[in-house]
């Protein structure tokens, strides 16, 4: 699994945490990747946002309008180069190694280093663990200080 939509969008408050209020207009969540970029949309104007909470500096980009989830899901998230945004920090061939070593992902479950390299971990794949996006979502948010 490269990504995965969700059934229904659910409303960012529920799931987003500290990032919660600093993602503008875009109220609903609709999916994440394999390793926990985060997918979101506002209802009101059909924009499209990806959100890398492990990724520093400006992480976060606007994909526009798009007039359904699937339209988003056609033409970005199929297109063949996504994957090596999306699944920042690894690349695509690195995702296989994950899945060979730490297993299938469940249900809202990502890869992840087990310590970020910002507080002085490595990428080195022998470092990933996988659990759940929301709760590494927020211990992200944390580590950051946001507020």
């Amino acid at each position: 699994m490269i990504y995965k939509l969700l059934e229904a969008p659910i409303d960012r408050g529920e799931v987003l945490g500290y990032w919660e209020k600093h993602m503008w207009h875009y109220t609903k969540v609709i999916g994440y990747s394999a390793t926990g970029s985060i997918f979101l949309m506002s209802p009101e104007t059909m924009e499209f946002l990806v959100f890398y909470p492990s990724m520093p500096g400006n992480n976060s980009k606007g994909y526009g309008k798009y007039q359904s989830i699937e339209d988003f899901e056609e033409t970005i998230l199929k297109d063949d180069v996504f994957p090596d945004y999306c699944l920042y920090p690894i690349s695509p061939d690195d995702l296989i190694t994950l899945k060979n070593t730490l297993g299938e992902l469940e249900e809202e479950q990502i890869y992840y280093p087990k310590l970020a390299p910002a507080l002085g971990g490595s990428l080195d794949l022998d470092g990933f663990d996988k659990g759940n996006i929301w709760v590494r979502t927020e211990i992200l948010g944390q580590n950051r200080g946001i507020e």
